[in-house]
């Protein structure tokens, strides 16, 4: 009786905590904070918790990695790097924590959640674009994120979510395609140039990958279109007028950038530590470096940089797996998109190194430790991706449970 009560209270813990963080990530980053580090500790805390996460593949070594920064960010007095250190090593713990409790159903659940908090996100993007326009009709809402390209990369993500949703619950498409439709109204209002590009190139690896190649034809001529009338119409597209201009200041950025990395070239200076270097450099003002691989260096060297770089091949392989072997191929299909997503962005912008916006990409990550028992045991192999060899019996029997 004890322990079936033990169990139960388990289980709920296990269902609130992940909804929880979902919904956080809608609410001012102050919340998301808070929820995160609550998880995180509870996670640290709880010895069978503790113990279930640190299992997901290499994670003991990504935790190493990200634990000397904060130590780093010291010697520098950057403080705010030291913040900064502990948020991130808090939502890594929390991903892996999700990872480990993750479940078909609870992962869906948590997407819908996503998509309804987003329809609000988008009203009151609406609501400040609307209050602002008669005084600064340039005005850039940025709904519940601080920043309207953190707005824009939540964007990228919800998108394709909802697509996502329309492939494996189709009975609610009508739903998810009202969801694409607010998410694009707010992305053309807060008018992240870099999100533009992102949201298009994971689109198209969404439906590659689904093998939709109609609707990859009919999505680049509907991307063809707007960039004809955005040149046509400028009025109906400001920011692209300013494109010269921002591309002049992430010039500076990334020269300043680099001369940064070269002066710190193995451990770093901790996270945002373009703040500390952009003057003595001569760079332009601002707060990272909008490059992701310039950011990564700057802020960890080569060393961690090198260590994060290791962790996700290896990811990237357990993901290589999962296609393989056919397991949750909508979810792998759905990270390989947001992966884009980040990638993408990250060529003029570091938006995903956010707590909102990264934890978000985290928890579909966390998709990974759905069915990951036989991708895992893999990873003990010395060829990595040498199946072959594999005994029918051991395939049928994972066949079997997926299809339960």
């Amino acid at each position: 009786m004890f322990r079936f009560l033990r169990w139960a209270k388990q289980l709920e813990v296990d269902t609130i905590a992940p909804m929880a963080l979902v919904l956080s990530l809608f609410f001012p980053f102050y919340v998301s904070v808070v929820t995160v580090g609550a998880v995180a500790v509870m996670t640290m805390v709880n010895y069978r918790m503790r113990t279930r996460a640190l299992e997901s593949p290499y994670g003991k070594l990504l935790m190493g990695v990200l634990i000397a920064p904060f130590f780093v960010s010291a010697i520098y007095n950057n403080y705010m790097g030291m913040l900064y250190s502990m948020l991130v090593l808090a939502a890594v713990v929390c991903a892996f924590y999700l990872r480990s409790v993750m479940t078909g159903a609870l992962f869906n659940r948590m997407m819908d959640a996503a998509c309804v908090a987003s329809v609000f996100c988008a009203a009151i993007a609406f609501v400040q674009k609307a209050a602002s326009f008669a005084v600064s009709p340039d005005y850039r809402p940025v709904s519940m994120f601080s920043n309207a390209n953190y707005y824009g990369m939540m964007i990228e993500f919800l998108v394709i979510i909802a697509l996502y949703r329309i492939f494996t619950n189709s009975k609610e498409r009508i739903f998810y395609g009202v969801v694409i439709a607010i998410n694009l109204i707010g992305l053309y209002l807060c008018a992240s140039m870099s999100a533009c590009m992102g949201l298009l190139c994971a689109v198209l690896v969404l439906f590659y990958l689904k093998k939709y190649y109609k609707w990859m034809a009919a999505f680049l001529t509907f991307a063809g279109l707007a960039a004809i009338f955005s040149l046509l119409f400028p009025i109906l597209f400001p920011r692209v007028e300013a494109i010269d201009s921002t591309f002049g200041q992430r010039l500076s950025i990334w020269s300043a950038a680099i001369q940064g990395i070269q002066s710190h070239l193995l451990f770093g200076m901790g996270p945002t530590s373009y703040q500390l270097i952009y003057r003595v450099f001569d760079g332009y003002q601002t707060y990272h470096c909008h490059n992701l691989l310039l950011d990564a260096l700057l802020n960890y060297g080569l060393l961690g940089a090198g260590g994060i770089g290791i962790y996700l091949f290896i990811q990237c392989k357990v993901l290589w797996l999962r296609f393989r072997n056919h397991i949750c191929t909508d979810m792998n299909i759905l990270l390989a998109a947001a992966f884009t997503a980040v990638v993408v962005h990250g060529v003029t912008d570091v938006t995903v190194y956010w707590i909102q916006t990264g934890m978000l990409f985290l928890i579909l990550f966390s998709s990974t430790g759905i069915c990951a028992d036989y991708v895992e045991s893999k990873l003990r192999l010395p060829r990595l991706l040498h199946l072959s060899g594999e005994p029918a019996g051991a395939y049928a029997r994972v066949a079997s449970y997926l299809r339960r």
